[in-house]
């Protein structure tokens, strides 16, 4: 079956995987950190103890253990490599789109839902992901579905006395005031003539307000995901789904990027990224949804085994913990392994190329053809011949 949807989980700054999904309880203290593994409904499998909900889901997930840069040293901009499948470094052409960019292309949405949605900062950490090659065409609609003054949400409820077809004569306005700018055959003014189109039918659309009404969930709902900015942002991507939008991403939580306190933090945000995560994909299962939709939980970096004398850790490249479920991926299976230090890869070394190629093989999509950028110079959508993650895959 080929899948519909995906959900990025984006943990922006590099979570620690020896404290999530890797964790060394034998090594030494300094590496090993606070935290104690506990054991999952998958024997064989243990996760840290902070993350009790998604120990209790581990027949529906994977684990990929291997899949890293080969790189000790690894900076914030090689986010944008996990998001796009390609090498790629801030500043340096060609921009590669990533995973949404490439579905809003090729595989647009029902023209009453979006198809690339994004929660929060898409930037943080992944810089320059909107200025990709394929141009503001296939960018995402940006938004904050927990604040009601946002722009994007505010732009779908009308303003008190306006009515649509009010709205539907300054839509005939803009057309005619648009005519000139159009016929320049500009792709930037192209993009941004679709956008401002966009919102006219996002604000004509019921379907799409409705999935965005994260509100109107039981109380019990919310309190699953966790009663907070991040949750609701989960529990809208899921509501997202539901209404057919194929792409969704959220930025979890402000910054994982933990050089110091870092089990502080993660006291504080792995309980909140269990609630979520684990809510989402039971969700999708129960509803029949998890079997055509892809969640991957990840962020650009792992982080350094030795724990630094402000009790954090640092830029680590080599490898990360990435969780995937739905859409392909098996459940109950880690792929991969590393040392006894969680710092190098000891058992099936996948590039991130293998990874991309490996969500488009999932979807439907060739990662070897050929997409062309607004200058019309060819690239093919994953540039180096890797293999896919089959350990991994049903």
């Amino acid at each position: 079956m080929t899948a519909e949807h995906v959900v990025v989980v984006w943990l922006g700054g590099g979570p620690p995987h020896q404290d999530m999904f890797d964790m060394k309880p034998d090594a030494p203290k300094e590496i090993a950190g606070e935290f104690k593994p506990i054991g999952t409904n998958v024997p064989g499998i243990q996760v840290c103890e902070l993350m009790p909900r998604l120990a209790r889901n581990a027949d529906k997930y994977t684990i990929l253990r291997s899949v890293g840069i080969k790189s000790e040293t690894w900076e914030h901009g090689g986010g944008q490599y996990w998001l796009t499948g390609n090498p790629r470094k801030t500043g340096v052409t060609p921009a590669y789109p990533m995973y949404g960019n490439v579905v809003a292309k090729l595989r647009p949405a029902p023209k009453d839902v979006p198809t690339f949605v994004a929660f929060g900062d898409i930037d943080n950490h992944a810089y320059g992901l909107k200025q990709n090659y394929l141009g503001p065409t296939a960018d995402p609609i940006v938004f904050q579905p927990e604040d009601a003054k946002g722009e994007v949400k505010g732009m779908l409820v009308p303003p008190a006395g306006l009515d649509l077809s009010a709205f539907d004569r300054r839509e005939t306005l803009r057309q005619s005031l648009d005519t000139q700018l159009r016929g320049l055959d500009d792709p930037i003014v192209g993009g941004m003539d679709k956008f401002q189109q966009t919102a006219f039918d996002l604000l004509r659309s019921p379907k799409l307000r409705d999935a965005l009404a994260v509100e109107k969930e039981p109380l019990k709902v919310a309190e699953r995901y966790g009663k907070n900015s991040h949750g609701r942002r989960v529990l809208a991507a899921r509501r997202l789904v539901e209404a057919g939008v194929p792409f969704v991403y959220t930025h979890f939580e402000s910054n994982w990027d933990h050089h110091g306190q870092n089990f502080r933090a993660c006291k504080e945000k792995l309980p909140n990224l269990d609630k979520a995560v684990a809510s989402l994909i039971e969700d999708l299962h129960d509803r029949g949804l998890l079997e055509k939709t892809v969640v991957m939980v990840l962020g650009e970096m792992g982080r350094t085994p030795k724990i630094n004398k402000d009790a954090g850790r640092d830029h680590w490249g080599t490898c990360q913990s990435v969780l995937v479920a739905g859409g392909g991926f098996k459940g109950g299976c880690v792929v991969g392994a590393t040392d006894k230090h969680a710092a190098y890869v000891t058992d099936k070394y996948y590039k991130v190329e293998s990874f991309g190629r490996t969500i488009y093989h999932l979807l439907g999509i060739d990662p070897d053809q050929t997409l062309y950028a607004l200058d019309n110079r060819p690239h093919r959508l994953i540039g180096e011949d890797t293999p896919l993650i089959k350990e991994a895959l049903v």
